[in-house]
């Protein structure tokens, strides 16, 4: 009787081993693909404005990241005897928190006061793209970043004027954007350029939140184009200032492309350039691709829209661990009436009036979300 007991025993256990086995792997297959990937590593980028109804559609989505332009020339649009005003960030910080959403602005946008009196520019209004190089310009654009620091950092003030909210201080500063490319750094896309804009951007967030990050601008490669320097050139040149690399944490890219390969390939090139930075992140600020057909090669379709959101965060998610991957953007969120590229009017993941499009429905199979 001892004997048949312990047996049945023994088959009690087996079979016990087997609905755990099979559950488990009922569990997993049932998982998003890429799911080993943090939800911050799912990140969106707008073209357009944001409401509420826009990030509760994202947080609905289970988007990880936000990107923004947080705007010098904006918050500090008067001389600097005006103060600061975050009013046109703060709601959006506020609805992203609520959300679960981490924010990563990029920093840029000189305003015209700064441009033409403490750099000297004679750009009259149109400003923005004129990089702070000078030592009084400098100085005003450390006092922007350190105030923006202050606001949303880890000690900011947003988050003790609202003790209710989630907190989910701003961990990582994006330093300008696409600075090898003198269509977004003016006059002259120049390393040694940045490096100051840097330097100045990298001391105001050190000395305003120490567990912060700074980013480099996304670079895209860009080759061919007479305005530009490819990025991973750029980069390269970047690197080989002394000490440069003390100055930042992430190196930030914009590797776009028609098909995975091409994108794969712009990634090899700044790989290559990163390894003599052995603790430097990777982060993948944009990518995208248009819905719309023909014209451009990132015109791809509904379905080839949908296709390279798929093959791009499958690539991303193999690689993230070899390259250090911190996040994956996809520029855009909504689709845009105005055109500020061949293809970017329609890169949306949903069209106007929030109608999603295949490629959000590829991309919540990544983040899990709907």
């Amino acid at each position: 009787m001892a004997a048949e007991t312990h047996r049945s025993t023994r088959r009690t256990s087996r079979l016990l081993a087997a609905v755990v086995a099979a559950t488990t792997l009922i569990a997993l297959a049932a998982q998003p693909a890429g799911a080993a990937a943090p939800r911050a590593f799912y990140g969106v980028s707008p073209q357009t404005g944001l409401s509420a109804t826009d990030l509760d559609r994202m947080g609905q989505g289970k988007v990880g990241t936000l990107r923004i332009p947080l705007l010098w020339s904006n918050v500090d649009s008067a001389a600097p005897s005006g103060g600061f005003d975050f009013s046109g960030t703060d709601p959006i910080v506020l609805d992203a928190a609520r959300n679960g959403i981490e924010v990563l602005p990029f920093l840029y946008g000189t305003p015209a006061w700064a441009a033409n009196d403490l750099q000297g520019s004679n750009c009259n209004t149109d400003c923005a793209t004129v990089a702070p190089t000078k030592p009084a310009a400098l100085d005003a654009w450390g006092a922007f970043v350190r105030a923006s620091v202050d606001r949303y950092g880890a000690n900011g003030s947003f988050w003790v004027e609202n003790p209710t909210l989630p907190k989910m201080p701003i961990k990582a500063w994006q330093v300008w954007n696409e600075q090898n490319s003198r269509s977004f750094f003016a006059p002259k896309a120049k390393p040694k350029l940045y490096a100051k804009v840097l330097g100045a951007a990298s001391s105001a967030i050190r000395a305003g939140d120490r567990s912060a990050e700074v980013v480099l601008g996304g670079m895209a490669e860009l080759a061919g184009s007479r305005k530009a320097i490819p990025g991973s050139k750029f980069l390269g040149d970047f690197y080989k200032l002394k000490g440069i690399e003390k100055k930042f944490d992430g190196v930030g890219i914009h590797p776009y492309g028609a098909k995975v390969k091409k994108v794969a390939d712009q990634v090899d090139l700044f790989a290559k350039e990163m390894k003599r930075d052995k603790k430097a992140s990777l982060w993948v600020t944009e990518i995208g691709a248009g819905s719309a057909k023909g014209g451009n090669p990132l015109n791809r379709g509904k379905r080839g829209q949908a296709k390279v959101v798929k093959d791009s965060y499958k690539y991303f998610a193999k690689k993230r661990k070899k390259l250090n991957v911190e996040t994956v953007v996809w520029f855009s969120f909504v689709d845009s009436p105005i055109e500020i590229c061949d293809w970017c009017s329609t890169s949306g993941l949903f069209a106007e009036g929030l109608v999603e499009k295949p490629s959000w429905r590829a991309f919540t199979k990544f983040t899990g979300g709907s």
